[in-house]
């Protein structure tokens, strides 16, 4: 490949629990308050008001840093729980007076490590953050978390909108949507009828394209352009964001993209209820109703639809998740996005290479370079600091770039009628070819450019949650560069927004992915202690090139470890 310019477990539970005790799980959304004349506030009219009136209700929000309003809090569809467990999700009903907009609502419901169950069924809530002034017609950039659609909140606060909404002049969301077994179901006892988009079981999916209808109707009340309309997402966030670019469902919702770390991760309508099927098993054993999977599956055989469901329906969040197996960082090893032919294509990201995915929209899309770092430190396997860490976290970077980015860029730039895809890399902290890194101490071998790492740059937080995990890699010495790329990431995200083109004068030239041979393919984002360190480069990356690199640099016996230890260790697919 060719080189670019400039560029215990224990222990592991421990920081994840440090890590998860920052999340912010707060009580569901806060009462409803005085009542206020209907013909006081007209939908659609921003006054610069702390006020505002959505279809649904009133809603009074405060403010915030950065000469900001906020809105926390927000309900965008009906709670679904009860009789709306495993449905699509449905409107709200209208409320009467004031809601106050100053708490999150709830996260949804999930089990981290450690500290247990959190959140509740009720989670369909965003928030809203916006400049002061009387500005409007601003592009709406929706951020969609991370957390492996099984943990997580956007209540998170490294996703906080105030820097975006002050810095770039935008109006910016974070939301809530249900997650693990909750969002993505399907059994044919319980999903088996109903509407097409009930027994999709997408429910995740299909509460992300509710939110941006929300959108779509109120947010000209906050000063937003409903007709420009950016969709963001990091990790499971950005897998969404890849799914919402093909379902025919969310066509008209949104005009630009941004993925960041995601992965073409989607499963099949068989995985999906193979998963169910398993979850059965699971219960049964739980409540001493069988002693072993076999005798599980054939008490499973004999139950009715109605049993199943009824039984299913019986059990609480808690009790669903905890007969789940988890994979790194607490996330469970569920089906989540899958081709159910409604929501999602059937054909999956096939779409993408034959040019009939839904969604035809500019793209910003990319990776770090040291992805799979952050997942081998929380594992402690291999041990940090080893060559076989260095090389694995390599590797399977690498395949995840793979997957994330060029697994994507290349099929759709092959059709001539594609929007731009906008491609990058973010490089900051990991060594340069010279072994120096900008973070302190020995954390650019063992951390580097890791997952999570360009959040604050791009959302201009200021500071780093993920430091409770890695350790403090911000330091006064970095502090410059940092500032300065933090800037730029900024500015490139806001003009991508505006015009659905990252560039504008004084910035480094960001070109498209271009298919031609040689030509560049993706911009580099880096800084030293000081400067900007922005180059580009023109390589692809797919599983079989990672093989040759691997045959290329490595002599056997250690080739065949490596690629032994690439089968054996495949968090999130990444196996060959």
């Amino acid at each position: 490949m060719p080189k670019t310019t400039k560029q215990s477990r224990p222990a592991a539970k421990l920081v994840l629990a440090a890590f998860l005790a920052v999340i912010a799980f707060t009580a569901t959304a806060s009462a409803i308050q005085t009542a206020l004349p209907d013909n006081q506030l007209s939908i659609g009219a921003w006054a610069n008001n702390v006020t505002v009136k959505t279809r649904y209700g009133l809603v009074k929000g405060f403010a915030d840093k950065g000469s900001t309003w906020c809105w926390k809090g927000i309900p965008y569809a009906a709670p679904p729980a009860g009789p709306l467990r495993w449905k699509a999700p449905v409107d709200l009903s209208p409320w009467t007076g004031i809601r106050n907009a100053k708490k999150f609502g709830s996260s949804a419901a999930q089990i981290l490590p450690v500290l247990g169950p959190k959140g509740s069924e009720d989670c369909l809530y965003l928030n809203i953050w916006r400049p002061k002034g009387d500005e409007t017609g601003l592009p709406v950039y929706l951020f969609i978390h991370g957390g492996g659609n099984s943990i997580g909140t956007g209540s998170f606060r490294d996703y906080y909108g105030n820097a975006v909404a002050g810095k770039s002049h935008m109006v910016y969301i974070s939301v809530n949507f249900r997650l693990g077994v909750l969002g993505w179901f399907r059994h044919p006892a319980v999903t088996g009828s109903g509407s097409p988009e009930d027994q999709s079981g997408n429910f995740g999916t299909l509460d992300l394209i509710k939110a941006l209808e929300w959108v779509h109707e109120n947010i000209a009340a906050f000063g937003g352009d409903p007709g420009n309309v950016t969709i963001s997402g990091e990790s499971g966030g950005a897998m969404n964001v890849l799914s919402l670019l093909t379902s025919p469902l969310a066509k008209g919702l949104f005009h630009r993209a941004v993925v960041e770390s995601g992965l073409t991760m989607i499963r099949s309508k068989a995985e999906a209820e193979g998963h169910t099927a398993k979850l059965v098993v699971n219960l049964l054993i739980a409540d001493g109703k069988a002693a072993n999977n076999g005798e599980a599956e054939r008490i499973a055989a004999k139950m009715t639809a109605p049993e199943i469901d009824a039984y299913l329906r019986s059990k609480s969040p808690a009790e669903l998740m905890k007969r789940i197996p988890t994979i790194v960082g607490g996330m469970a090893n569920w089906a989540a996005v899958y081709t159910d032919g409604t929501v999602l294509p059937e054909e999956g990201y096939g779409v993408f290479a034959s040019g009939t995915w839904a969604n035809k929209v500019p793209l910003l899309i990319g990776v770090n370079k040291d992805e799979m770092k952050l997942f081998r430190f929380l594992l402690k396997d291999p041990s940090p600091g080893t060559r076989n860490y260095e090389l694995l976290s390599r590797y399977q970077s690498l395949l995840w770039r793979a997957s994330g980015l060029d697994n994507v860029a290349k099929p759709m730039t092959s059709n001539p009628d594609m929007p731009p895809v906008y491609a990058y890399r973010f490089d900051w902290g990991s060594p340069d070819d010279s072994g120096v890194s900008v973070l302190p101490r020995n954390m650019g071998s063992v951390m580097g450019a890791n997952h999570y790492a360009e959040i604050p740059f791009f959302l201009g937080g200021g500071g780093n949650q993920l430091s409770f995990i890695t350790g403090n890699t911000y330091t006064r010495a970095n502090r410059p560069g940092r500032e300065k790329l933090t800037g730029l990431c900024m500015l490139y995200l806001a003009n991508f927004a505006r015009t659905g083109n990252p560039n504008s004068e004084a910035l480094p030239r960001w070109e498209p992915w271009n298919q031609a041979e040689g030509a560049d393919k993706y911009i580099i984002l880096d800084a030293d202690n000081n400067d900007l360190r922005i180059s580009r480069a023109s390589d692809i990356i797919s599983v079989n090139t990672v093989i040759d690199l691997i045959k290329a640099e490595l002599k056997e016996p250690e080739q065949g470890e490596i690629l032994k230890m690439l089968k054996e260790h495949p968090p999130f697919g990444l196996n060959l």
